[in-house]
């Protein structure tokens, strides 16, 4: 083979390599307080209590604390839940009886053009 063809294609098979290389980039869309990880890490939060949502209706009830989904009875960072309400749910821990309420969520309507 001549030598200005293997030249060639070793430069080829370089720019090729020097291709697959991923570059790492930031989610525009991640929520602040987020930390950055792979695809299997959980988020990061505060420490404390986060009530995330509440589901009512006619079968069953249940919220989302700290990131699990939790019916009436449950346990959660050792204080059971023992009643949800539209807005606040009500926990009992080793100090008593305890409210974590949603946080108010703004939502801005803006007429259409």
């Amino acid at each position: 083979m001549p030598r200005g063809l293997l030249l060639l294609m070793l430069g080829l098979v370089m720019v090729s390599v020097r291709g697959l290389q991923a570059e790492v980039l930031d989610d525009p869309m991640r929520p602040p307080g987020y930390a950055a990880g792979g695809v299997n890490k959980k988020p990061s939060l505060k420490k404390g209590w986060h009530l995330s949502a509440i589901r009512i209706d006619t079968r069953r009830r249940f919220a989302i604390i700290n990131g699990r989904t939790l019916e009436v009875g449950a346990w959660v960072n050792k204080a059971r839940l023992v009643e949800i309400s539209p807005q606040e749910v009500r926990l009992k821990g080793a100090r008593g009886l305890f409210t974590v309420r949603l946080l108010k969520a703004e939502v801005r309507k803006t007429p259409a053009r």
